[in-house]
């Protein structure tokens, strides 16, 4: 009950003040007891009417007893913190994941710039055109979702983009399709339009996956 008077209350008080500002005007007519009684009575109203639309809200919710309103306001105020918690929760989990992805982004950048610094150096020192790096971080590259395991071991291993192997993957195979399943590896550079050595090993394991065949 006190939750029911408490909420009929909150709705009225706003009025309240608004109410004995205008009513002051009739002061210069009536005596003050008379005016007092006045705003009273039209103060007695503005509850009457408020606790009445209050009253069939819930009777619209199939609530038919005070008891049922106190319930129902207690279980509405407990649903709104609820909510709040779990917004808060959500922009803080949001936050937290935007930092992650974005450290990780850095690092991962980073990483991919000290490997090149790493095989530069190594050229320079020992004067050979070839060496070897250290695998490329895939773990967050665009289309590594649609990878098998081989595949990204490939991209990883011989530092190829996700995106730039599913490229390479569509035209080989659109292309070897047209020839009734049959690609040349010259065919498949010109395709690709990538490190030759790259395209040569994305070809290899189309070959041993007979995704391709090569010409006879």
């Amino acid at each position: 009950m006190h939750l029911f008077t408490s909420r009929v209350a909150t709705l009225v008080y706003i009025h309240i003040r608004s109410v004995r500002v205008l009513m002051r005007r009739f002061a210069r007519f009536l005596d003050a007891e008379t005016t007092e009684k006045l705003i009273q009575s039209f103060l007695n109203e503005k509850r009457l009417i408020k606790r009445i639309k209050c009253l069939q809200t819930y009777r619209c919710l199939g609530i038919k007893t005070l008891a049922g309103s106190e319930l129902y306001e207690r279980l509405r105020e407990k649903r709104e913190k609820t909510r709040e918690r779990m917004k808060a929760s959500l922009d803080l989990i949001t936050k937290n994941n935007k930092s992650i992805a974005s450290t990780e982004q850095q690092n991962a950048t980073i990483s991919c710039t000290n490997i090149e610094l790493q095989g530069q150096q190594a050229m320079c020192s020992t004067g050979k055109t070839k060496y070897s790096l250290t695998p490329l971080n895939i773990t967050y590259s665009p289309g590594v979702e649609q990878l098998d395991h081989e595949e990204k071991q490939i991209c990883s291993v011989h530092r190829i983009l996700p995106d730039v192997y599913l490229h390479c993957k569509g035209v080989m195979i659109a292309e070897s399709r047209k020839c009734g399943g049959k690609l040349r590896l010259m065919d498949a550079r010109k395709l690709c339009r990538i490190d030759v050595n790259k395209t040569r090993k994305i070809y290899n394991h189309f070959l041993s996956k007979e995704l391709v065949q090569p010409p006879s």
